[in-house]
């Protein structure tokens, strides 16, 4: 089957601070103007539940905080901008800088977008994630 669409003029443009990479994530996580989000279920987050891809390990970065994905949707939509500005006020502030996480790299982009129509502008996503970050390594990892 093909479809007769016709051609669109979409431009993307990458802008370098958009994603970010461990070593800024590290630099992070001690400053108190940027806030890191993991958009993983709390299990994962906090170490309880197995990680699905062998030899990650469990828990989290210090000092970031569990926001499942799923809190920003109704079903498969997001959820009204007016909803999305409450969740995010329980978790940065507008003058913040937000990093978001995931198990991959993929969900962290929900909340980042999340973030963005919630009026948020100063937003990373850390494309590693914790399949990088999780991994035996010297990156440090709690599970409070």
């Amino acid at each position: 089957m093909q479809l007769n669409s016709p051609a669109g003029n979409f431009e993307a443009n990458y802008e370098e601070d958009s994603f970010c990479d461990f070593s800024v994530v590290l630099s992070s996580i001690d400053d108190s103007s940027c806030a890191i989000l993991d958009a993983r279920s709390s299990g994962r987050f906090y170490g309880t539940a197995p990680e699905p891809r062998a030899g990650i390990r469990g828990g989290h970065m210090p000092n970031a905080r569990n926001l499942p994905f799923p809190k920003l949707l109704n079903g498969g939509s997001m959820k009204p901008v007016a909803d999305l500005q409450e969740i995010f006020n329980e978790y940065i502030t507008d003058d913040e800088r937000l990093i978001t996480s995931c198990g991959s790299g993929l969900t962290a982009c929900i909340l980042t977008f999340a973030a963005y129509l919630a009026g948020h502008r100063n937003l990373s996503v850390y494309d590693g994630s914790w399949v990088e970050w999780g991994a035996p390594s010297k990156l440090p990892v709690v599970t409070d």
